[in-house]
């Protein structure tokens, strides 16, 4: 039976320098509690700190997330706004109906452009189409504008549109640009050109003589 400190002699390990074995022992575990006072504990607020500062970091290295792709068919649909019209309406606080009846009115006598119309002659009738709308005096402009494109077909449609949306603000502007492309200036020079020189013989029939002349 051992008592209470006592170890069998055949695990007892003989040193014979055993002084200084246990100085040695003494001065490394000093070390090891000077070096564990010496270390600084942890701040928690210096750890969210440091984690914000990396994230931020591994943030601005990442690369930025890429534009939502798009297929062909998404570049051949049409980009524009939904409502355009190249003339602005005036803005107006009263209501101003427009029936029905004017729309097919004004549909049923329209200018397409083409070489052979007179525009003069197709503003003369579209003013004298509005004028039996009874419109007041004050609502022309507002109805002048709003049913001129009705009035449009084929190529002449095709004109006011290419205009810019919202660009032609009042009737003058549009009455103007209209004449100024399908009556243009050369095409002033030539009516009048034919008639100064216009000749018609004593028992010649006036439309025939005209005819003739073009």
């Amino acid at each position: 039976m051992l008592l209470r400190g006592q170890v069998p002699r055949d695990q007892l390990q003989f040193d014979s320098e055993i002084e200084k074995t246990a100085r040695n022992n003494h001065i490394r575990k000093k070390r090891s509690k000077q070096g564990a006072r010496e270390e600084p504990s942890a701040s928690p607020h210096i750890d969210i700190q440091v984690n914000q500062e990396e994230n931020m970091a591994e943030r601005d290295r990442a690369p930025p997330p890429l534009p939502p792709r798009r297929t062909l068919g998404n570049y051949a649909m049409q980009q524009g706004p939904r409502h355009f019209s190249s003339i602005a309406m005036p803005v107006t606080t009263r209501h101003i109906e427009m029936k029905t009846a004017f729309l097919n009115l004004i549909s049923a006598n329209q200018f397409t452009g083409m070489d052979n119309e007179d525009p003069y002659s197709h503003l003369t009738t579209f003013y004298e189409l509005v004028g039996t709308m009874g419109f007041e005096e004050g609502d022309t402009e507002y109805a002048y504008l709003r049913l001129f494109p009705f009035s449009l077909v084929g190529k002449a449609k095709e004109w006011l549109k290419s205009h810019p949306n919202q660009s032609l603000t009042s009737w003058n502007d549009v009455e103007e640009k209209f004449l100024q492309r399908f009556f243009p200036l050369s095409r002033f020079i030539k009516a009048k050109s034919d008639i100064s020189t216009f000749r018609q013989g004593s028992d010649e029939a006036f439309c025939d003589a005209w005819n003739a002349s073009k």
